[in-house]
């Protein structure tokens, strides 16, 4: 595997195996990148279709799309040219009969409430969405040539997936008028979750290894960024009850896993997720409106302490401080912002002297 679209990839290679390992070699693991200065060679970009259905199922399209994207692109340190079939954030919840309503930038799900007694996840191979999603994946793995990566698509969560089959608000309510229902269901679709992962997995292994998810971390065995957005509207005890047994779940399957943690109100879980010794690490995302990684040093150090790997989202202008301040051991620091190749290779240059100290 030669991720040719990337300049040193033995490199970045080596970098992402250090920080899975809760280690660092030179510098933290950083993942920056910007406008290539000179452009790969390729077909024209492909013309973008009309209908919005078929910018996100037509596979040709897609994968074309994403190549003279990545070809325009410098990767710089981890950063990775990987593409993965996204349709929509918890998709797997189309393959146990919700509907996806398609946006110009986004997926989202129609919740009809089923009634506990009519949901019986099972595995569907006929079922369209789940062709869409293989399909997207054989065409891009086909067209790879080892120039790019190809990841799962985003499967989402237990949780989020019962939302989406029950309705948020009916959930919430269910958890204490008809728990057993809500576990029934929860461990019904965890077998499930993993053949999902692994019908994806087999076909990208025909040509490519390890393994990367929506994140765009690769690495070199099975990984995803868990997650569980429903956990910001429920209490400790009932993430503990309801949530933390499908995140233990993953965590013992999988061999390299993150937490989506996403905004402040889910940080009233970190302790419980900090315990779950399968957890390699916390991905961070302040949310929209707060404020950005930098401001939460405090807890980001918390998270360290706990030997727990980071993987955080800033602006090239708090890469120094962020590099400074945190131990570059299990760090990835994915940078944005950044204007030019120039500058990102003159960050990757500067990061091993911040992240040194000096």
């Amino acid at each position: 595997m030669d991720l040719t679209y990337h300049d040193d990839w033995d490199s970045a290679r080596r970098h992402l195996e250090a920080w899975w390992a809760n280690d660092a070699i030179d510098r933290a693991a950083i993942a920056v990148g910007a406008p290539r200065a000179k452009p790969l060679p390729g077909p024209h970009a492909p013309p973008t279709p009309q209908d919005i259905a078929q910018r996100w199922l037509d596979a040709e399209y897609r994968v074309a799309a994403a190549d003279y994207h990545m070809r325009h692109t410098f990767y710089g340190g981890e950063c990775l040219p990987v593409w993965w079939p996204n349709l929509g954030p918890g998709i797997a919840a189309a393959y146990l009969g919700v509907e996806p309503v398609f946006a110009p930038d986004t997926v989202w799900f129609n919740q009809h409430p089923h009634d506990w007694p009519n949901i019986e996840p099972r595995f569907a191979p006929d079922n369209k969405w789940w062709r869409a999603t293989l399909d997207l994946i054989r065409t891009a793995v086909e067209a790879s040539n080892g120039n790019f990566f190809v990841a799962v698509t985003d499967i989402g969560g237990m949780t989020d997936i019962e939302a989406s089959l029950r309705g948020t608000m009916e959930l919430l309510t269910d958890l204490v008028d008809v728990p057993h229902e809500v576990k029934r269901v929860r461990d019904q679709i965890i077998p499930l979750w993993f053949r999902w992962y692994e019908e994806q997995e087999r076909i990208i292994h025909q040509r490519l290894e390890g393994a990367a998810c929506w994140l765009g971390a690769w690495a070199p065995g099975r990984t995803y960024n868990i997650q569980c957005d429903f956990c910001c509207m429920i209490s400790p005890r009932h993430f503990d009850e309801f949530v933390a047994p499908e995140l233990e779940a993953l965590c013992s399957w999988l061999d390299h896993v993150t937490y989506h943690l996403d905004g402040p109100g889910a940080l009233q879980h970190l302790d419980r997720l900090l315990a779950m010794p399968n957890l390699d690490g916390i991905q961070w995302t302040p949310g929209a409106g707060a404020p950005s990684a930098v401001a939460w040093l405090p807890m980001l150090k918390k998270v360290q302490k706990a030997g727990k790997i980071l993987h955080l989202h800033d602006d090239i202008a708090n890469a120094e401080t962020i590099l400074r301040e945190l131990s570059p051991k299990g760090l990835m620091l994915a940078v944005g912002g950044c204007p030019s190749e120039a500058d990102a290779r003159d960050l990757l240059r500067k990061a091993r002297g911040w992240c040194s100290g000096s």
